[in-house]
């Protein structure tokens, strides 16, 4: 059985036993620091100090263009699918191919777009990701507009035709009903 003061005895030790780097020793004129004030510019040191931004290099961005052609891809392939199952495949059916392929085209490189946006900024959610993911509801919402078109001007299974009418017919004589019942 643990004790939780052995576990707490334990962790005090190692992080006393932990060994710091020594600082170098601070002068006294050094010590004080001061701000720099925004109207005078960096010194040479301060800059110097401070490395530039790397550029990417050409490995990673080829890196990058196989990953987001992969989400395009799979993201045409999960929105045919996902479109079929809500809206219905019979509502697809009645649109033309146009339409289709300019919707899911669209609303693909809006996620591709929204998962590069995730990825180039330092953090996740960034203007860039807000803006494409506004995109991608926006095409959603349109989509959901086309199919809900088609399903109200679908045409029905039963024909307009009087092909299968019931005629009445009455018999003339009282021989006829005999006929009739027999």
């Amino acid at each position: 059985m643990i004790r939780w003061e052995e576990v707490s005895e334990r962790l005090e030790q190692s992080a006393t036993e932990e060994i710091l780097p020594e600082l170098p020793p601070v002068s006294e004129e050094s010590a004080v620091l001061e701000a720099p004030s925004r109207d005078t510019p960096p010194l040479a040191s301060e800059a110097s100090s401070q490395p530039p931004p790397q550029p990417q290099s050409g490995k990673s961005i080829s890196w990058l263009r196989l990953a987001y052609s992969a989400v395009f891809l799979l993201a045409i392939l999960s929105i045919f699918t996902f479109w079929s199952e809500v809206g219905g495949q019979g509502h697809l059916d009645l649109m033309p191919w146009y339409t289709k392929m300019i919707c899911v085209l669209v609303s693909a490189w809006c996620c591709v777009r929204l998962t590069a946006g995730m990825v180039e900024e330092p953090s996740v959610w960034n203007r860039r990701t807000v803006a494409w993911l506004a995109g991608l509801i926006l095409i959603s919402f349109t989509m959901a507009a086309i199919t809900f078109y088609y399903h109200l001007h679908e045409e029905t299974d039963q024909p307009d035709s009087d092909e299968n009418t019931a005629t009445a017919m009455t018999p003339k004589s009282p021989r006829m009903l005999r006929s009739f019942a027999e």
